[in-house]
């Protein structure tokens, strides 16, 4: 059986060698898939993980106002279902109250407001509390909960 023997003229193999122009085009191609990847996880609601972490439990995973608490722990009254705020208020998502009510260090304490927690002062960093930095990452941290619970309005 004859074997066949492929001959690579020597203009096919110069072109394998990359030209400085081409060794752009492919850092500038995979630059655009990494930075790509990376507004993609960007563009996740940057509230999700603590929104999961502190209200899923009452308000449930999607915001309905379902969470598991709510079958082990009676409340009264219910948790509110997220959602619809905006509706609530006329179309516009009220984002400062929004801010305000999840802090809850503004308000004055009612037989309400204790079934929530005060968010405000529970994600204040250990060891740090109330000093301006950790203020900073509690208001920072709310803030990104209250855009999470906008994105999910109906």
């Amino acid at each position: 059986m004859p074997t066949h023997e492929v001959v690579c003229p020597p203009e096919m193999r110069r072109r394998a060698t990359p030209t400085p122009a081409g060794k752009l085009s492919a850092t500038v191609i995979a630059l655009f898939f990494v930075l790509s990847g990376a507004a993609v996880r960007a563009a996740e609601p940057a509230g999700k993980a603590d929104y999961r972490r502190y209200c899923a439990d009452c308000h449930g995973d999607d915001a309905t106002g379902n969470g598991p608490l709510v079958h082990q722990i009676p409340m009264s009254p219910p948790p509110s279902n997220l959602t619809l705020l905006a509706r609530a208020h006329g179309g516009t998502f009220p984002f400062a109250e929004v801010v305000k009510y999840i802090d809850g260090r503004n308000s004055i304490p009612s037989h309400e407001r204790i079934q929530m927690p005060f968010w405000g002062v529970t994600m204040q960093k250990p060891n740090h509390e109330f000093t301006p930095k950790s203020n900073a990452e509690v208001t920072r941290r709310i803030a990104a909960m209250a855009r999470y619970i906008e994105s999910l309005q109906r």
